[in-house]
């Protein structure tokens, strides 16, 4: 599948992975649509499958960092129903990451058409296993997750760069 490009919750996001699933029987409401809260498990399974393709097995990183990456916020938009038999692909991508917090980006979409079902983002943090004490990501988690960081987040830090650079190339006035 080619590369996804979405305006999610107002910002253009590229999409790095996609995942194709079937809507199950299980996942849908008495009137064959799949019910809101399956779509943040569509997410869950994106993410999981995201971290498999960029080489690592999500649950067991996480274990051998002594980490959790718990979802702090979400938002949503649904845009047109997904019924029971429809193929579906669940787009995700990285649309930040700080020290403290990542950002991902998703869609939904029909198979075939294209169709915009539903669009997303959620931010995780990062917390010791132990004590769920906030930390910083360990740079594995940031290195690993880089590629999919989108091509706007990549573009801005490049200007915010080029920009540093030029201003301090100019004569200062007074």
């Amino acid at each position: 599948m080619t590369r996804a490009t979405i305006d999610l919750l107002y910002r253009r996001v590229p999409l790095f992975h996609h995942v194709d699933l079937r809507v199950l029987w299980a996942d849908t409401d008495p009137a064959g649509i799949v019910w809101f809260g399956v779509f943040f498990r569509y997410f869950e399974q994106a993410e999981e499958e995201l971290f498999r393709a960029l080489g690592h097995d999500r649950t067991k990183l996480l274990a051998d960092l002594g980490i959790f990456m718990p979802r702090t916020s979400l938002q949503s938009r649904f845009k047109s129903p997904a019924r029971l038999g429809d193929e579906i692909a669940v787009g995700v991508g990285v649309s930040a990451i700080t020290d403290r917090r990542i950002e991902y980006a998703f869609d939904i979409r029909e198979r075939g058409t294209g169709r915009l079902i539903c669009d997303a983002s959620y931010r995780v943090a990062c917390v010791e296993q132990q004590t769920f004490a906030p930390r910083a990501f360990p740079r594995q988690i940031v290195d690993l997750l880089a590629p999919a960081l989108t091509l706007r987040e990549r573009s801005t830090e490049r200007d915010v760069s080029t920009e540093r650079e030029a201003s301090a190339e100019r004569p200062r006035t007074r």
